[in-house]
């Protein structure tokens, strides 16, 4: 999910997500059909790259109706909501003037979000995702249910997680202080009686902030116009740094990112973070099925220098 200048971000989602036109409207989940199209969400495929360390998975034999099954067991009553806006709004901040969010406070809205969701209280779309389920471990569909939520000083994401194989559903929340500039991420795994702050295992695939909707094929989402409405607002989220909690301090990641095809924006002083050899998956798949640069495919001389950077020891 960083800081964009609008005229590159809305290139970037132009290019990944929607394969027609961006429709902002409220779903109404007892009339979409099990086998609903879903033309908003541009259908993700390798290009053959030749970056990806695992062959693309196979997900032919996984239908829209497995999918559906099994987002369910999250408790139907909590997803595919009738929505008329894609962010639920918070209380306000019961601080006024307030310069920086305290720990206990952004704790406190990742509590927020997670009983929320249990009640029902949210919009959360529902996908299985495209970099999770791609990721060199796992190798499994991962089904995602994803909520947003803000108010004026901050905008905070909930996560809930799972594989098919998994019994039970993880909580995971992102709260961005907007009351910093730049505004500061929060990342942390929300259980039931705690919140547990992350950083480097987090920061892996959040180099800058939340991470884009990307679903794993088009029919693996349940509400694609959500899904868009959601992008959209992640996409015009300002840049962020990333918190990492004094008990996760950030290690020498080494030198950052080399291409200048793909520095020019992620650097210190570009619209993005920089990336590291941490961030070699989410590099290697969002380039592999061509979302990444936004607006253009690299030229093969130039995927063979990611590549040769991205195989290069340190």
């Amino acid at each position: 999910m960083s800081v964009l200048s609008y005229s590159r971000i809305r290139g970037l989602f132009a290019a990944s997500l929607l394969a027609g036109t961006l429709v902002l409207r409220a779903a109404d989940p007892a009339k979409e059909p099990a086998g609903a199209p879903t033309e908003l969400i541009k259908p993700a495929a390798s290009t053959g790259t030749g970056l990806l360390l695992e062959p693309p998975l196979d997900l032919s034999r996984f239908t829209r109706e497995d999918f559906l099954k099994v987002a369910n067991t999250v408790g139907p009553e909590r997803i595919r909501r009738p929505w008329t806006s894609p962010v639920t709004t918070l209380p306000p901040h019961p601080r006024t003037g307030v310069k920086g969010l305290t720990e206990d406070e952004v704790r406190s809205y990742m509590s927020q979000v997670r009983g929320m969701f249990n009640r029902g209280e949210a919009v959360p779309l529902s996908d299985v995702g495209l970099i999770s389920t791609q990721e060199d471990v796992i190798r499994r569909p991962m089904f995602n249910h994803i909520a947003a939520f803000s108010n004026a000083v901050a905008r905070v994401y909930l996560l809930v997680q799972k594989t098919e194989r998994d019994k039970s559903w993880g909580y995971f929340s992102i709260v961005q202080d907007l009351t910093l500039d730049p505004p500061l991420d929060y990342f942390a795994e929300v259980r039931e009686k705690e919140v547990k702050f992350e950083g480097a295992n987090c920061y892996k695939c959040h180099s800058s902030g939340p991470l884009s909707i990307h679903p794993t094929r088009a029919d693996l989402v349940a509400d694609a116009p959500l899904a868009a409405a959601i992008a959209k607002h992640i996409a015009e989220q300002p840049r962020s740094r990333f918190h990492f909690p004094a008990t996760d301090p950030a290690p020498d990641y080494g030198k950052a990112l080399a291409p200048k095809f793909c520095s020019r924006c992620h650097s210190d002083d570009g619209d993005r973070g920089p990336l590291f050899k941490v961030h070699a998956h989410p590099i290697r798949i969002l380039v592999d099925f061509g979302y990444m640069p936004p607006n253009r495919a690299l030229k093969p001389e130039e995927i063979t220098e990611l590549k040769a950077w991205l195989d290069r020891k340190p």
